[in-house]
């Protein structure tokens, strides 16, 4: 935002300037800021188009901040209601209050119900401050020689005059942008043809269009990438510390291709710790305001699905210069960390350096080292003891972690493993093991040290938040537990990690385990990217931050350019207010382009899961009560698909939702979670991504 829109905004929101007709008004603030009243009209008349200024009557304005209007996104659900998403949280529209709003438009709400901090508010748009109008993904059909496209997630037809519809055949999917909205149906052209979900790689294509994910970088960006080049000469960076010779290796899944750590151990006579972690340079390559830049800070992250991944960065950079491939060169920002052997920090350095990966191991083979596996020992007998170190100090410092409270969720991750036609073929557990948590523990260790080394120093940074819990909610929960036959309170207290800690470990083992870990996740606020260094309360530290995956994470590389200037002593740059500015948007994209990226995950791997499904319909599984409402509740298979029961299914007595128990109760019977049930697959529905189940009995 201008430093004129600022000083406008300012004087408008303290004080309520009443004057009729916009050009009065101009005038009015330009004598109160001292500035010329044609520029502040101009600036007025942006204010209205961005919803910032709202023309609450005739010839009248106000700030919307002054009169309680909120902005936000507004998301339309498959039952034509909607809710506005905006940073004090959501507010639900009904159909009647959508005002010709469509899915994904930003617009302006007056709050009707509820108050303005309440957690359940309601609202009706005033303005639409802009139109999604590009990307729309919908169903094709042709009547005669025009078409129609019935957009997914909502209840909007738009029509596609003769010539606009690049060959689409009816029940093909496409992507539409809107080019006219004054008719009775809006009018579109098509821009993109995805063609029939049953044809191979369209559901995933499918998926990424309906979330506007960018999955193809710019052919100018690309051709930026090209240039660079591929391989380091150390002698060309006399400055940075040389670690070449450094015994050091990267430990990841088999199929990793972007390798950005690298870790180094050395046990000392005292039973110390110097623990490498040796992270790739990307700075180095990306420059911020480059080509390639502007497209990393709009994707925000790598997202990963299946075997598939959509990178942040060009591929000559992810898995070319960037990626600490072995035993070639490679430029990097390490953190080399003095531990006790009560695993404390006794010291730490940040620096440059060319380093080279002497190994690149993977978590499997790692494990069965630890393990003992003679093979795997005799090949890794250079580095067996380094690993057996590296293991013995990731133990450490798991249990430092654990004496702060940390919260382990022990939550597996049912990953589904596709043929070469991307079909469904079986869904693993995947869950984390011994040298999983070895790298896990040591990144956790880096990032703590980097952010504890920059918030003393005044200088701009991005961390990574997790905010303490909503007190209402952590009240909810705990009732959930007692009725679990459990006996947690608050006793007028704040919830401390260490509380919710001690419930993971009385439930560890038992079958409600994975619930219990569901529920309490659900119950807490999601981690967030921020300017400001408000801790991390699910890992129960004070410093935290995202240092380590610069090649896959956005905020990471604004934090080695950070670093960076910081070592080379750019004073100037770093009390800079447009570092300021950069540091707040960049938290900003990467946390909004952080939960899309988590939204498209979860969104293919339930599409897959429903498709692999398919072909149980009509049998019969054991599942448990991961979830109630007053629709139904929702069962958890074995294999972590998880489906619902509708209450208008449960034919044996009626039911009522008791919000307290989370359950739903009847004369004679009850289904709450925690409870197995056995229940029959009825119906699968890939589009809306929902399996549907019928109980048959409850096993005691």
């Amino acid at each position: 935002m201008s430093c004129l829109k600022d000083k406008i905004l300012t004087v408008l929101n303290e004080k309520n300037i009443v004057c009729k007709g916009l050009s009065k008004l101009a005038d009015v603030v330009a004598k109160m800021i001292k500035e010329d009243s044609s520029n502040v009209y101009e600036q007025l008349k942006i204010l209205i188009d961005e919803g910032e200024l709202f023309e609450y009557s005739k010839n009248r304005f106000a700030t919307s901040n002054f009169l309680g209007l909120v902005k936000g996104k507004l998301t339309i659900s498959s039952n034509n209601f909607g809710f506005v998403l905006n940073e004090s949280g959501d507010i639900y529209i009904s159909k009647n209050n959508l005002r010709g709003a469509f899915d994904g438009d930003v617009v302006l709400v007056k709050i009707i119900s509820g108050g303005f901090n309440d957690k359940k508010r309601e609202g009706k748009i005033l303005k639409i401050v802009s139109r999604e109008n590009e990307g729309l993904v919908g169903t094709f059909r042709k009547i005669k020689d025009y078409g129609f496209v019935s957009v997914d997630k909502q209840n909007l037809e738009i029509k596609i005059p003769a010539g606009q519809d690049l060959g689409a055949f009816d029940n093909d999917k496409v992507v539409v942008d809107i080019t006219n909205y004054k008719s009775g149906n809006p009018i579109g052209r098509i821009v993109e043809v995805i063609g029939n979900l049953n044809k191979k790689g369209n559901d995933i294509k499918w998926l990424l269009r309906l979330n506007k994910v960018r999955d193809v970088f710019p052919d100018e960006v690309l051709k930026m990438a090209s240039k660079i080049k591929q391989d380091v000469n150390k002698d060309d960076f006399p400055n940075r510390r040389d670690l070449t010779d450094k015994i050091l290796f990267t430990i990841d899944g088999k199929d990793a291709k972007d390798l950005d750590d690298a870790v180094s151990l050395n046990k000392l006579q005292d039973g110390s710790f110097l623990l490498g972690v040796h992270i790739a340079d990307v700075g180095e390559y990306v420059k911020l305001n480059s080509l390639i830049d502007e497209e990393a800070f709009k994707r925000g992250t790598s997202i990963y699905f299946l075997n598939q991944v959509i990178p942040m960065l060009p591929k000559q950079l992810s898995n070319g210069i960037c990626s600490l491939n072995p035993n070639v060169d490679r430029l990097a920002l390490s953190v080399e960390i003095k531990i006790d052997k009560e695993g404390n920090v006794l010291s730490s350095e940040i620096f440059e350096s060319v380093i080279k990966s002497k190994y690149r191991l993977n978590y499997d083979e790692v494990l069965d080292l630890i393990e003992g596996d003679e093979k795997t020992c005799l090949r890794l007998a250079d580095i067996k003891q380094t690993l057996l170190d590296m293991y013995e100090l990731s133990c450490l410092l798991q249990e430092r972690r654990s004496k702060l409270g940390s919260l382990d969720f022990d939550l597996p991750e049912g990953e589904v493993i596709v043929d070469e036609n991307n079909y469904p073929i079986k869904i693993e557990k995947r869950v984390a093991s011994k040298s999983t948590r070895i790298i896990e523990t040591f990144m956790v260790m880096a990032n703590e040290v980097v952010a504890k080394t920059f918030d003393s120093r005044n200088i701009p940074f991005v961390y990574r938040v997790h905010e303490k819990p909503d007190s209402e909610k952590m009240k909810s929960f705990l009732n959930f537990i007692n009725t679990l036959g459990f006996s947690f309170s608050l006793d007028g207290k704040e919830i401390e990690p260490i509380t919710l800690q001690k419930i993971l470990k009385e439930v560890k083992g038992k079958d409600i385990e994975s619930v219990v870990n569901m529920v309490m996740l659900r119950s807490l606020k999601k981690a967030k990217y921020l300017e400001k260094c408000l801790g991390h309360f699910g890992m129960a530290l004070q410093y935290y931050c995202h240092f380590t995956s610069p090649i896959r994470r956005y905020p990471d590389l604004t934090i080695h350019r950070i670093i960076k200037e910081w070592l080379n002593n750019n004073t100037a740059y770093l009390k800079s207010s447009s570092l300021r500015d950069f540091v707040v948007a960049s938290s900003q994209r990467s946390s909004a382009q952080e939960h899309l990226a988590e939204d498209v995950e979860r969104a293919i791997t339930d599409y897959k899961k429903c498709e692999y499904m398919e072909q149980f319909i009509g049998q019969y599984f054991v599942g448990i009560i991961s979830g109630v409402n007053s629709r139904g509740f929702f069962i958890e298979l074995e294999n972590t698909c998880e489906g619902q029961v509708s209450i208008s299914s449960l034919k044996d007595d009626f039911y009522d939702f008791d919000e307290n128990s989370l359950s739903l109760v009847s004369h004679n019977n009850f289904y709450k979670i925690g409870e197995k049930v056995e229940v029959i697959l009825t119906d699968v529905n890939k589009k809306e991504r929902k399996l549907f189940f019928e109980v048959v009995k409850k096993i005691k």
